[in-house]
């Protein structure tokens, strides 16, 4: 069972996570840079900056540049800037901008 990092929805954090083998499920608000196995942005959330992930569920809003092997945007999500991924499920009312290209 991997560790869990959770971050509040009535936090702001900005810094760099580093939480290469755990899962980090943000409600709150994170800018900076955040490296994890798997990352849950929910529908509160709001992130800036640069972040790899091997499994990423944004559900809030993310902006920057993001990576992830497999990626999932939801229909609550909100995604702006440049995404790389292998692999990408993008729900009805979800809003993309931005660059899409594979790892």
């Amino acid at each position: 069972m991997s560790e869990l990092t959770y971050i509040n929805k009535d936090l702001v954090m900005e810094g760099t996570l580093q939480a290469k083998d755990s899962q980090v499920v943000i409600a709150g608000k994170f800018k900076g840079i955040l490296e994890a196995k798997t990352v849950i942005l929910e529908s509160s959330s709001a992130f800036d900056g640069t972040l790899n992930a091997e499994h990423l569920k944004i559900e809030g809003s993310a902006s920057g540049d993001i990576t992830a092997e497999f990626l999932e945007i939801t229909g609550s999500g909100k995604c702006d800037g440049k995404l790389k991924t292998n692999s990408l499920s993008v729900d009805t009312g979800a809003q993309v901008s931005g660059n899409v290209g594979r790892i």
